[in-house]
C-alpha cells in the first residue's frame, strides 16, 4: 500500500513539474470559484446512493490550454439499504485542466490528478470500528481521479464561467464502504456544476486589466466599456447618439460634415494560423466611399489592407487572412471614410491598433491533450465497468 501512494505522489509531481516548465505561463490568470453536485460510491455496494457535496477551488492558468487547479470540500457517501451509514469525506486535491477550445463560449475540458482525503465511516452518527478491533474506522488516504466537462463564458469579459461535468475518484482504500471483501479498491464518481471567477495578473503592462496595453491605453487606471464603440484605445467612450449621424431629409442637400460611427467589438484572441471574420455597424448620414481593414503581424512595418463587403443596412464584413495570424500576434484598424471626406470613423489607428494575441501550436496542444485524457478515461473506465470478484 505504502508503495502505491508513493508512486501516486511521483506522478503528480512529474505532471505538475513537467505542464509548468513547458506551458511557460504566457497567461497567467488566477481563478477562484466553487462547484457543487452529487457522487456516488463505487464499491461493493449494490445499491449505491446519491449524496450531495460541495468544493471550493483555486486555479492557475498556466497558459490558455493547461491550467493547474487545487480543490477541497466536503461531500458524503452512503448506500440506499443502510441509510443510517455514511461515509464522510474531507478532500484536498491537486490537478491538470486540459482546455481544448479555450476561445469558444463552450470549451470543453479533461481533469487529470489526485491527492489526499480524510474519511471517517459511522452508523447513526457513531463511529464504525474495523471488524475484531478497537480502532476506529477513519484515516487519511490517497486517490487519482480523471474527469471532464464543458466550460461555458458568461460575460463579454471572458471572467466568469459556468463549468458542467464529472469526475471519477479512485481511492487506495477499500473501507469507504466498511467492507474490503472485494478485490479492488473504491471509487467515488460525482456529477456536478460550479462557477468560476478569474482575476487577471498577467504581467504583460495592463494596470486597469481591460485587454489594452499600457503602452497604447489613454486611460491606463480606468478599464475600457466593451460596448463595441472605441474600444481600441482603453479609454471609456460613450456610444454616440446615432440618430444624430442621419440627417433630417431638408438637410440631406446641405454639406456633409458628420463623419462616420464605427461600431465594432475588438477581437482580442485567436489561435494562429485562423481567419479573422471582422465584422462592424457603420452608421454614415449620406453615402460611404469606403470601409476597410488595415492589419499587419506584430512587428512588421508594412500594413495589408482588405474591403469590408456590406451585408445589408449598416452591417459590414470582411476577413484577415490566416496566413497572418503568427505567434508574435497581430493589429489591425477599422476604418470607414463617407464620400464628402467628412472626416474618418474608425476602431484603431495605426499609431493605437486593436492588439490580438494569438496562440501558438493549438493542433499540438490538442493532440497532447486528447492523449493525456484518454489515457486517464479509459483507465477510469475499465476500473468503474469491472466487477468485483
Amino acid at each position: 500500500m505504502r508503495r502505491r501512494k508513493e508512486l501516486v505522489w511521483l506522478w503528480l509531481l512529474f505532471s505538475f513539474l513537467w505542464a509548468t516548465l513547458y506551458a511557460g505561463g504566457r497567461k497567467g490568470d488566477m481563478g477562484i470559484g466553487f462547484k457543487a453536485g452529487f457522487n456516488r460510491l463505487e464499491g461493493d455496494f449494490k445499491n449505491p446512493a446519491l449524496k450531495p457535496f460541495i468544493y471550493g477551488n483555486l486555479g492557475y492558468n498556466l497558459n490558455d490550454f493547461v491550467s493547474l487547479g487545487f480543490e477541497g470540500g466536503y461531500s458524503t457517501l452512503g448506500d440506499n439499504d443502510s441509510t443510517n451509514f455514511k461515509t464522510t469525506i474531507f478532500p484536498y486535491e491537486a490537478h491538470l485542466t486540459l482546455n481544448f477550445f479555450p476561445l469558444s463560449k463552450a470549451n470543453i475540458y479533461a481533469v487529470l490528478g489526485g491527492g489526499g482525503f480524510y474519511w471517517e465511516a459511522t452508523d447513526n452518527d457513531t463511529v464504525l470500528k474495523y471488524p475484531g478491533s478497537e480502532e476506529r474506522m477513519e484515516g487519511v488516504d490517497s486517490f487519482i481521479k480523471a474527469g471532464g466537462g464543458v466550460e461555458f463564458t458568461l460575460n463579454k469579459m471572458r471572467n466568469l464561467f459556468l463549468s458542467i461535468g464529472a469526475t471519477y475518484r479512485y481511492s487506495l482504500t477499500d473501507w469507504l464502504d466498511r467492507n474490503d471483501s472485494g478485490d479492488e479498491n473504491d471509487g467515488i464518481i460525482d456529477f456536478y456544476a460550479g462557477l468560476t471567477y478569474y482575476f487577471r495578473t498577467s504581467t504583460r503592462g495592463d494596470k486597469d486589466n481591460d485587454g489594452v496595453p499600457d503602452e497604447l491605453d489613454l486611460s491606463v487606471t480606468q478599464a475600457e466599456d466593451r460596448d463595441g464603440y472605441m474600444d481600441h484605445d482603453g479609454k471609456p467612450d460613450g456610444v454616440p447618439h446615432l440618430t444624430s449621424v442621419q440627417e433630417s431629409s431638408e438637410m440631406q442637400d446641405k454639406k456633409d460634415t458628420t463623419p462616420p460611427v464605427v461600431i465594432h467589438n475588438p477581437i482580442n484572441d485567436i489561435e494562429a494560423g485562423s481567419d479573422i471574420n471582422i465584422q462592424a455597424e457603420i452608421f454614415e448620414n449620406k453615402e460611404l466611399k469606403v470601409a476597410s481593414v488595415l492589419y499587419r503581424p506584430k512587428g512588421f512595418n508594412h500594413w495589408s489592407v482588405v474591403k469590408l463587403q456590406n451585408l445589408g443596412g449598416i452591417l459590414y464584413q470582411g476577413t484577415i487572412p490566416g496566413k497572418f495570424v503568427r505567434k508574435q500576434g497581430l493589429e489591425y484598424c477599422v476604418i470607414a471614410v463617407d464620400e464628402a471626406i467628412s472626416g474618418v470613423g474608425y476602431c484603431g489607428l495605426p499609431k493605437r491598433p486593436v492588439n490580438v494575441d494569438v496562440i501558438g501550436n493549438p493542433k499540438l496542444w490538442r493532440i497532447l491533450n486528447g492523449t493525456a485524457a484518454l489515457l486517464g478515461w479509459g483507465t477510469a473506465s475499465y476500473i468503474i465497468l469491472r466487477k468485483q470478484k
